[in-house]
This record gives C-alpha cells, structure tokens and sequence, in this order.
C-alpha cells in the first residue's frame, strides 16, 4: 500500500491490522504456506541461523561489560553527584539507577535513531514492507544493525540481573522481568532467522519513551535538594511525564502495532512469504503489544489518581510507596498548616522536611527511617 508521489508508505487504520491478522492466520494454515514450510528442516534452519558460540560469548561479555560501567557509573559519577545535591536518603538510594537507565536508552535509541532512520541506508520506518527485501536465512546482518542488536541482548541479560540484586523491587517488577525475558528471546530468535530488520524497527519504537520515563523520575528525585524544594525540576518532571505519555501512545501504542505489527503480518500474507517461526515471531510480538498496553493502562491510571487530586504530585508511579500515600491520603485531610506523616506543625515546617499543600516535600518518612 505505497504511496503513489511518497518514499513513504501509508500508514493502515486499526481495523486494516485486525483484518491482517485474520488473513495472516489464514495464510499460514493454508496449503501454500504448509508446503512451502517444508523445506525448512529443523537441522538446517539451525545450521542456517548462524547464530554461533562467538555471538553467545560476544552477548555475555557485553552483559558482563554493562554491569561493571553501570557500577563505576554509579559510585563515581551518580552518587556524588546525589551527595553534592543533598538529595533525601530515599531518592539518593534511587537516583543511581535513574541516572543510569537515563544515559543508556539516551544513546541506544539515539544510535536506532541514525541506523533506521537517519543514516539513509535503510527505510525501514518509511516503508515497513522493506524489511522482507532480499530476506535469507544465509544473509548476515550488517554491521550496524549487528552492533544494535548484541549492545541490546547483552544490556537485557544485564537488566534481568539488574532487576533481582541490583534495583528497587518495585510492584511490577516481574512484569519487568517478564518483558526483559521476553525482549532476550525476541532478539535472540529474530537474529538466529534473520529476522534483523523488522527487529531493529522494534528497538528503535521502544526506547524513546525509556528516556522520557527515567528523565521524568530524575526530576522528581532532584525536587527536594537540602530539604528545599526546587520548583524548576517539580515543572519538569510534570512537562516530562506529560510528554512521556503521548510518547508512549505515539511509539508503542501507533507506530508499533501499525508499523511493525503490520509488515509482520499482512505484508508477509500479501507478499506470500514463507518464513520459518513466523507464527512464534508474531506471537511474541504480540505478548510485547499487551506489556505496553498493560503498562499504558497504569499510567492512565496514575494520571486519574492526579486529575481527582488522590495523588497531588508526579512520582515514580511504579513504587509500592504511591499506594500508600493512597492510603494516607484517604484516612487523613490537610490541615491549614499542613500535615507530614501524621505530625502537624504549627508554623508549618516539619523536622525532616518541608510542608507543600498538606503534602511531603522532604526527606524520608517515618517508616523509612525506622526501616
């Protein structure tokens, strides 16, 4: 479906994809599909994926490599940088792997950015439908798609390491791994049947808004420096989330399921290709979709939480301890000189931080220093 006076090919409507997937389905139950998968044997496929010790051993190295920067990183360059602040105990904790997140996604979507779109030697996002071009299971990927893809396998094992020893254990935190589990095998399989180019455009719809998300908790945690607070990083952190949400619907929501979704399915059924793992590759695709349609859902549900004014201020939505300002929130009210963890100060200050609106500005709870 090219446009006729575009290098740009239409983008389908939703009603277009769901009608593709029917098709797609009925193609590979066909007779055509079925005979023609037959010549792909199993001992061959896997002799054929080229996916060999070196690549494995070049992934754990790399996962290896991320793990070790991110921990000079963070004690050389995050935590004094927290320290110099005088950012709360709680968020200087938090900040680090912010911080980190935020510079990783910052250069790997930038670098997708160049190969898929900007470099000129693809048009893989202007016409989706050139990722089958010339497709082999004996064709390399090259090597700047090649470097995305082993920088990205190895920063997911890391992620996955990451998550259980080294990050705050949040709510959706085996969603989280469930996602980086699934993003390794995603990677792994699309480059063992030389799946690289429909990959690479899924990379490059799915970082961006990882950027915006870490940029937005950044802000938060820079908010209370010295136990003051400081309004430029509170407006931020509000101009940041809200550009993180349409991110989110625009990269995740529009452009992967139209863009990437799509060519998986209708264009393979209108091209009638036969690819092997077709039906798996786009089953995994598809787990990924209800991950980001999982995850919007929440934050459409932290935005109603802050229209209704049950929470009063953007914050890291995925921590257990948004719940429980919830529930702070509903069993008390705020008095006229403001209330901080149920002890109300008549001037309006508190020992261990600064009262805003009934809400906390300041350093760590009760039960965090308790804890």
């Amino acid at each position: 479906m090219a446009a006729a006076d575009t290098d740009w090919e239409n983008f389908p409507s939703y009603s277009d994809l769901w009608r593709g997937i029917r098709e797609f389905l009925d193609y590979v139950n066909s007779d055509t599909f079925v005979e023609g998968k037959e010549t792909f044997h199993v001992e061959s496929t896997w002799q054929s994926c080229n996916f060999n010790i070196y690549d494995m051993l070049f992934i754990i190295v790399l996962a290896i490599i991320w793990t070790i920067l991110r921990h000079f990183a963070t004690e050389g360059i995050f935590k004094p940088l927290a320290r110099h602040y005088a950012l709360t105990p709680t968020n200087q904790a938090k900040m680090p792997e912010s911080a980190w997140k935020f510079t990783y996604y910052l250069c790997a979507w930038s670098y997708a950015l160049y190969v898929v779109v900007l470099s000129g030697n693809y048009m893989f996002f202007q016409k989706p439908s050139t990722v089958w071009d010339n497709w082999s299971l004996r064709e390399s990927p090259p090597m700047d798609i090649y470097v995305m893809y082993m920088a990205q396998c190895g920063f997911y094992i890391h992620s996955l390491y990451a998550t259980l020893f080294l990050d705050t254990w949040r709510k959706d935190s085996l969603v989280m791994m469930i996602h980086h589990v699934l993003t390794v095998t995603l990677i792994s399989i699309s480059y063992s049947l030389r799946y690289h180019n429909i990959g690479s455009l899924v990379l490059f719809t799915h970082d961006a808004c990882d950027i915006l998300l870490e940029y937005t908790k950044l802000n938060v945690y820079f908010k209370i420096q010295g136990g003051k607070l400081k309004r430029r990083h509170e407006i931020f952190a509000n101009i940041s989330f809200f550009c993180f949400t349409v991110a989110w619907y625009v990269c995740r929501l529009y452009w992967y399921p139209l863009r990437v979704l799509y060519t998986a399915t209708s264009d393979v059924q209108r091209m009638k290709l036969v690819l092997p793992g077709a039906l798996l590759m786009n089953s995994l695709l598809w787990i990924l979709q209800i991950l980001n349609i999982y995850w919007f859902l929440f934050i459409l549900q932290f935005l109603f939480r802050v229209a209704t004014g049950q929470v009063k201020e953007v914050d890291d939505t995925r921590e257990y301890d948004v719940e429980e300002k919830l529930i702070q929130t509903s069993k008390t009210h705020s008095t006229k000189n403001g209330l901080v963890n149920g002890n109300v100060k008549a001037n309006g200050s508190c020992d261990d931080g600064v009262v805003l609106n009934g809400n906390v500005a300041g350093t760590p709870s009760i039960r965090e220093k308790k804890d």
